[in-house]
């Protein structure tokens, strides 16, 4: 009986062995699946990062792409304002070339032509003081001394002639020359004015880039009043620029430290919602990045570039506009950061991805020329959609005025149309009561105007036994016709 049952304990123990193992052989698998499926969803995250990774690389690259074909683009419009510029100093130089020996020429040909014209002049006179002196050789000396003399003098008179021609000519020559020189002065003078004038414009320019503060605040202001303007939008009715912040009882704004809150414009929706937005033009880094020719440099103006970025980012943040517009209005909770060149724009970017996304994390709205103007297409939008309806409730209510006066007239005119109804009527019963029946009045006045009697006023005489054939009837037409036809 004992050994039956450590039999039986022993199958109970290698059956429960049997069952433990089975068990522990089911885990074992369960945890084996679990270890395949977390193998293949890291695979499949690898696969997802490395397809993200190739598509950032892929951006990479076509932003390089893009940054060198601006570059490119750049330094091509760099070497075509030089050659521009030569191309204007080598046109002036020609002018003046072209205008001296023009003046030379001119100058020159009018000289020989007078010296040709004396030559000739002399040679036909030397012909006639040979004639004059065979002619006068066979006479005596005190004749020939005579006739020498006064033909002498005729002969030098048209030579001297010639000489007064030739002076007075050699002197225009030279006015003409003068003149000449002083136009070609005037027309240097002129270029270099010109040359100068460009001068001050690329300089001013390059102030605005990468000089004074305040100029470059000008520029950025002027900049953005054009990109407002060109939007669609009205200074004073739509924006307004460098304009004090007022509370609702017109008292100025200060900020915590005091100073009055004067942003560089305002925008307003139709509704009130203003909207902020401030100019930030600080390109002296953008500036040097674009000219310079070392990689090393660029690197450097770019890195310098976003760090004055950031640095009005944290000016903007500390000033925020936008808070302190009152409650009772509308406001939109960001301050936009105009940056007005597009290339700047870009270079920030692409050296701090993440500096736009800090700056909006900090109501600091980075936009760029590209990117305003669609924010203010949209204002622009909403300004055409209020005026269309203001303009749709304008004409519901001169409808309505309209209709409201229209159903009085409406009223009015089927009141008279009852009233002449009514009087239609009455006039039909009077008429009836006039006319029908043999006793009636009518029958009663034609039966008197057959007996002769007439009214008073036809002051009539009536004779016993006769009939006045006297004055008209006294009953209208219109009623004998209704008595007639009731007779009949």
């Amino acid at each position: 009986m004992n050994i039956t049952a450590i039999i039986i304990l022993i199958s109970a123990v290698a059956v429960a062995a049997v069952v433990a193992l089975l068990v522990v052989i089911q885990r074992n698998a369960a945890e084996r699946q679990r270890i395949v499926k977390e193998y293949e969803d890291a695979e499949d995250e690898l696969q997802k990062r490395l397809t993200e990774l190739t598509g950032k690389n892929a951006a990479l690259e076509s932003t390089l792409k893009a940054r060198e074909e601006y570059e490119s683009r750049l330094r091509e419009e760099q070497a075509k304002a030089l050659e521009e510029q030569r191309c204007l100093q080598e046109k002036a130089l020609a002018v003046q070339r072209d205008i001296q020996e023009k003046a030379m020429a001119e100058q020159k040909e009018a000289q020989e032509k007078a010296l040709n014209m004396q030559r000739e002049q002399h040679e036909r006179d030397l012909e006639k003081m040979k004639d004059a002196f065979k002619a006068l050789s066979a006479d005596n000396s005190s004749e020939f001394k005579r006739q020498s003399a006064e033909s002498i003098s005729e002969l030098l008179k048209p030579m001297q002639e010639k000489f007064a021609e030739f002076g007075k000519a050699v002197q225009e020559s030279r006015k003409e020359a003068v003149e000449q020189s002083a136009q070609l002065k005037e027309h240097i003078h002129n270029v270099m004015e010109r040359s100068q004038a460009v001068g001050d414009e690329a300089r001013n320019l390059a102030n605005a880039l990468t000089g004074y503060s305040k100029v470059q605040g000008d520029f950025g202001e002027m900049l953005l009043t054009d990109v407002l303007k060109n939007a669609g939008l009205v200074e004073g009715v739509h924006f307004f620029t460098q304009s004090v912040m007022t509370d609702e009882s017109g008292h100025e704004i200060k900020s915590e430290s005091g100073r009055t809150m004067i942003p560089d414009v305002m925008v307003l929706y139709p509704d009130d919602t203003t909207v902020i937005i401030d100019s930030k033009v600080s390109l002296k880094s953008f500036n040097e990045y674009v000219n310079a020719e070392k990689a090393e440099d660029r690197v450097r103006f770019a890195k310098a570039h976003v760090e004055s970025v950031r640095k009005h980012v944290d000016e903007l943040k500390t000033k925020d506009y936008a808070s302190y517009i009152p409650e009772g209005r509308r406001k939109v909770n960001y301050n936009l950061m105009f940056i007005p060149i597009e290339g700047a724009f870009r270079l920030m970017l692409e050296e701090d991805p993440m500096l736009w996304q800090a700056a909006k994390d900090n109501n600091v709205l980075i936009v760029s020329q590209m990117t305003l103007v669609i924010v203010l297409n949209m204002i622009q939008m909403a300004w055409k959609q209020a005026d269309q309806e203001k303009n749709i409730a304008e004409v519901y209510k001169t409808a309505e005025e309209l209709m409201s006066q229209l159903n009085g007239w409406m009223e009015s005119y089927v009141t008279i149309g009852t009233m002449l109804g009514k009087a239609q009527s009455a006039y039909e019963t009077s008429t009836r009561k006039l006319t029908e029946s043999n006793q009636s009045v009518v029958k009663k006045i034609q039966k008197l105007e057959k007996l002769g009697l007439s009214p008073k006023k036809s002051q009539a005489k009536i004779k016993p036994g006769t009939r006045k054939t006297g004055p008209e009837s006294i009953i209208p037409p219109e009623l004998n016709a209704t008595t007639s036809e009731n007779t009949e």
